[in-house]
């Protein structure tokens, strides 16, 4: 009877709110341990409470980990296409970088969101990398849609609209890796002044009447 007294108990929340902080429970645990380290166990100690509490919103690991990955990849989709650059501005370069600018703020506002998407990005589990990969995707698109309408119609024909979306998505992907992995060196004002240097260097964005 004394040790029933001396239990702890988790206090109660409502469903919808013991669910996302299981779900927040599950990133933690595969920022500190790995996506492959998820289980109900894990979980459950990661969010402090018992296993009876994780059975009573999943059913297994596998859907607890589904669900996560599903709000983290919803989450990052909407960031991800708040960054993406818009040719209406008048400026496409200036638009380029303060894309990438927003989409670094975005990253350091969710740090473990975006930590976890580096891992699985790393992970050789093709469901995992299949995930990202639509995101990916969709990202490149909206880029190459971004280059398309900013390139002046005389340039186009020359310009690999292909290609300069997919170095501008290496240089948001590779940025967005620094600013987590090591802040202090590769701050985003660095990144920026590096990005205002590259990009009018581009078929695109470059000028050739311009003085050099």
């Amino acid at each position: 009877m004394a040790e029933r007294r001396n239990r702890t108990y988790a206090p109660r929340m409502a469903p919808e709110q013991r669910r996302e902080q299981l779900l927040d429970a599950v990133l933690h645990v595969i920022v500190k341990h790995g996506i492959h380290k998820v289980s109900i166990d894990t979980v459950a100690k990661e969010a402090g409470v018992s296993r009876p509490v994780v059975y009573g919103l999943f059913d297994d690991s596998d859907q607890l980990l589904r669900a996560s990955l599903d709000r983290e990849e919803t989450a990052a989709l909407s960031q991800m296409a708040k960054a993406v650059p818009l040719a209406t501005t008048g400026d496409p370069i200036r638009a380029m970088s303060d894309s990438l600018e927003h989409f670094l703020a975005a990253i350091q506002s969710s740090p473990d969101r975006w930590r976890a998407i580096f891992l699985i990005a790393d992970a050789s589990t093709p469901a995992f990398r299949r995930r990202l990969e639509r995101g990916r995707q969709a990202f490149i698109a909206a880029l190459a849609t971004f280059v398309r309408a900013a390139t002046p119609p005389e340039r186009l024909p020359a310009v690999d609209v292909e290609l300069t979306a997919r170095t501008m998505y290496s240089l948001f992907w590779e940025a967005g890796r620094l600013v987590l992995a090591d802040p202090e060196t590769f701050p985003p004002q660095r990144i920026r002044d590096y990005a205002d240097t590259l990009i009018p260097a581009l078929p695109a964005f470059h000028d050739p009447k311009a003085p050099h």
